[in-house]
């Protein structure tokens, strides 16, 4: 069995495949489709998910479907700021992306194209005092120095300081020329490109990039990139953002008022199938498992991945969570010899997996777990009656039981209150057992 789900590989053309839609995530996708083509005023839009919830993978998706499967077709841009995030500007990054979708038959228009954007760089670059002074000295003395000896280097160059800011002084309106200069170049890229329709320019991964390339990213996509017909798709988790923003401007911004400054729409990726309002976790799982499982090879465990499934169901864990449970579930069922394991070692993995994933402050000492600790964990003290199932129940016994003395196993037994197979010739708890052993593996 494969310890991880293979990458889904989606190509340009593909847009929402059956058999990878697994989310049935298409009709968000037809909407959202819907709301950029008929917004009018090239508003941004974010779309917010937890980490590990496949915003990428939907992303992906309906960029193939818009280009390729809708009735209108609309252009897309796709941008990944996380393998974007070693570049150092912001604007350059973006702009090279746009200049590289201008049709290269059209050589006049690349050409004026990088004109206009080249002084729209240079008016910038202006506004930085400290690339100014980084400038002026050959480079000699990096931006970090100067923050960490900014009196003594005002000092030593004040008179380029004073240079710097009387050129920008004097270069305010030309610079502001150039900004709206180069935001009339991106409507006439738009209205060559997007054939009447909006060119849809998407910044994927922003949550996992820089704190600082993240923000330049959002603001000069407002400042810099607001122009008719380019309509900007953010793909982030807000928290994560508002983290970023707080990183920047420190604790007492109101991180998410000052992102309503730049982003005019948020849309949350749905967790539940339109069609029964189920959670997909146990869609997932099932997908997963499949993907992991070699050809005509059976699955060995099945009570483990039953049990995995009603708590995954409780708790609602990220995917990739899932993923993280299941590689543990693999490296269990591909350690296991001939014999197997029996349903109540199976439903204790079950636990143990989940745990492990993601619940792992509970085992940081596991001499000091006890019974309540672990049926919290899992999510069990909470089940209402519609969540109650046989399994729960069972699980919630086989916790008391496994966690007992030696002597209140014995008492339990003899009172019928449970029965004793696997653990007649395994004294202690098997568990904890299975944990410490989980302990060792980092994944």
């Amino acid at each position: 069995m494969k310890i991880k789900i293979p990458e889904i590989e989606i190509s340009e053309k593909m847009g929402f495949d059956p058999d990878l839609d697994i989310f049935k995530r298409k009709s968000f996708g037809e909407r959202l489709a819907n709301l950029v083509e008929n917004a009018t005023d090239s508003p941004v839009i974010a779309i917010d998910s937890a980490w590990g919830e496949g915003k990428s993978t939907f992303i992906k998706m309906w960029r193939g479907y818009i280009e390729h499967q809708r009735e209108k077709k609309l252009k897309s841009i796709y941008f990944d700021a996380f393998e974007n995030d070693h570049q150092k500007d912001a604007f350059l990054a973006v702009t090279s992306e746009i200049y590289a979708k201008i049709s290269g038959e059209n050589v006049e228009r690349k050409k004026e194209f990088l004109r206009i954007a080249s002084k729209t760089a240079k008016s910038l670059t202006r506004g930085s005092i400290k690339l100014g002074v980084q400038l002026a000295t050959s480079g000699i003395i990096s931006g970090s120095m100067i923050d960490k000896a900014e009196d003594g280097i005002s000092n030593l160059l004040s008179d380029q300081v004073d240079e710097i800011v009387g050129e920008k002084l004097k270069n305010i309106k030309s610079d502001k020329k150039a900004i709206s200069d180069f935001k009339k170049e991106l409507e006439k890229f738009s209205e060559d490109e997007g054939n009447g329709a909006p060119i849809i320019f998407i910044i994927d991964e922003l949550d996992r990039c820089r704190p600082d390339f993240a923000l330049d990213l959002l603001e000069q996509t407002k400042h810099l990139f607001s122009a008719n017909g380019i309509i900007f798709i953010l793909i982030t988790n807000r928290e994560q953002l508002e983290e970023s923003i707080r990183f920047r401007y420190g604790p007492n911004i109101n991180a998410k008022n000052y992102l309503h400054k730049f982003v005019n729409i948020w849309l949350s990726l749905p967790r539940t199938r339109s069609d029964d309002n189920k959670d997909d976790g146990e869609n997932f799982i099932n997908y997963a498992v499949n993907m992991m499982t070699e050809e005509n090879e059976k699955i060995a465990y099945p009570t483990t991945i039953a049990a995995l499934t009603e708590i995954i169901k409780i708790n609602q864990p990220s995917y990739r969570e899932i993923e993280r449970i299941l590689a543990y579930y693999a490296i269990i069922n591909n350690m296991s010899d001939e014999r197997g394991l029996d349903e109540d070692y199976q439903l204790l993995s079950a636990i143990a997996c989940y745990i492990k994933a993601c619940k792992h402050e509970t085992i940081k000492d596991t001499s000091k777990i006890e019974t309540g600790d672990i049926i919290t964990s899992i999510g069990i003290d909470k089940i209402t009656k519609k969540q109650k199932s046989s399994t729960l129940e069972y699980m919630i016994s086989l916790v008391k039981f496994d966690l007992a003395s030696e002597h209140e196993k014995s008492a339990m037994v003899q009172r019928g209150d449970f029965h004793q197979l696997y653990f007649n010739n395994n004294p202690g708890s098997t568990l904890i057992r299975i944990l410490s052993w989980l302990q060792k593996i980092e994944r």
